[in-house]
């Protein structure tokens, strides 16, 4: 009797483990599990990666594009895509690639990616600004912050520069990139 009990109780907790994820909204067990339900073509050729608080993010290359993904992680046991964007040139030729996604989170802000890939080997930083503009850029740094509603510096390592932020509804949007060089100059702006 106690032999079958215990059998029981472990059965009980064998289910349980194998399903917890499925009840904490799509979680799995790890980063490379979470990599595949996203995309199952996920072959792990990680170009860059970046560690946050609670998430990572991974920019990889699935033999066609480049791909950009933040990962959850909650209690560092469970795993989670996030959000991710497709690091491609559009139709409009720039400096670097450069491209950003948002979701509302639920309090009234907006979990927002963004992601840079820059061959400009002198660039350093990526700052990202929504000042208003209409027909000439700011091209004072100062004025620039004063002006902006979002100033965000983003370090380029290995040609990326990525960053996840949850930002307010009304400053979502309308993003300048500018590529900074190590003395704090301008090289390249990407509206």
């Amino acid at each position: 009797m106690m032999k079958k009990t215990i059998f029981f109780i472990l059965a009980a907790v064998v289910v349980v483990i194998s399903y917890m994820p499925l009840f904490f909204g799509g979680y799995v067990y790890n980063e490379e599990q979470a990599m595949r339900r996203f995309h199952p073509a996920y072959t792990g050729d990680k170009l860059y990666e970046k560690i946050g608080n609670q998430h990572k993010l991974i920019v990889w290359h699935d033999g066609h594009v480049k791909i950009v993904t933040a990962v959850e992680s909650k209690w560092g046991l469970l795993h989670r895509v996030k959000n991710a964007v497709v690091l491609e040139h559009r139709t409009e030729e720039g400096p670097f690639t450069r491209i950003w996604s948002a979701s509302r989170n639920g309090d009234g802000m907006y979990d927002t990616l963004l992601a840079v890939e820059t061959p400009e080997p002198n660039s350093k930083k990526i700052l990202v600004t929504n000042e208003p503009w209409e027909d000439k850029l700011i091209d004072n740094l100062d004025q620039i912050k004063a002006s902006s509603g979002i100033y965000i510096e983003m370090d380029v390592e290995q040609g990326y520069a990525v960053e996840y932020e949850s930002l307010p509804y009304g400053q979502t949007g309308g993003f300048i990139f500018r590529s900074i060089d190590a003395e704090g100059n301008i090289i390249s702006v990407h509206p």
